[in-house]
């Protein structure tokens, strides 16, 4: 279940969204995962400070003013979608990713069930948004917003992204740095910025 405030999409018909949150700082950054973290390696067959980044379930981004960004992927548009899961002062009267009972958070910032690399996104300031598509599309996939990653962006070099895919060719969502980046896959696809 993707609960949500507002209507979920890809990120380049929702650039109203992600602008408001260009020069915030986040202050939190959760995957709700559909098993609890302590599972999560079992199920996924991973290791378990990799349960943040492979877990299945959605992303939240919480940002300084309490306002919250969901992001997840949708395999019938072959992208990356984004929603507002949280304005900023929004009481907790709406069914939010927090809200939701299905959902068992991990943070970043866990030191067992996530990798050290995503402690640097802390209290950082969202410089920019750029997406990822493929340079080569089948006749399907190029009917469809298609965008298979949204780079989070915080300052010259530092970043992570919200992957459809990207770390395995498949259709699963995955939170990676750029080192969990398929090699093969990062040759066939274009970087374009957003925002």
């Amino acid at each position: 279940m993707q609960p949500k405030t507002t209507q979920s999409t890809n990120p380049s018909s929702s650039l109203d969204l992600l602008r408001q949150f260009v020069g915030k700082k986040a202050t939190a950054i959760v995957r709700y995962s559909w098993w609890e973290k302590e599972e999560v390696s079992t199920e996924c067959n991973i290791p378990r400070e990799q349960s943040f980044s492979f877990t299945s379930g959605p992303l939240a981004v919480v940002f300084e003013d309490g306002s919250v960004l969901g992001v997840a992927s949708d395999p019938g548009i072959n992208s990356v979608i984004v929603w507002l899961d949280r304005a900023a002062g929004q009481a907790d009267i709406s069914q939010t990713l927090s809200e939701d009972a299905e959902l068992f958070p991990i943070n970043a910032s866990d030191e067992t069930y996530s990798e050290p690399f995503w402690n640097k996104f802390a209290e950082r300031t969202l410089s920019g948004f750029s997406i990822l598509k493929s340079k080569e599309m089948n006749a399907s996939e190029a009917g469809l917003p298609s965008e298979l990653g949204l780079c989070f962006h915080f300052g010259s070099d530092e970043r992570f992204i919200a992957s459809h895919g990207l770390h395995n060719g498949s259709d699963d969502f995955s939170v990676i740095a750029d080192s969990q980046f398929d090699p093969i896959a990062r040759g066939k696809i274009e970087e374009l910025p957003l925002l």
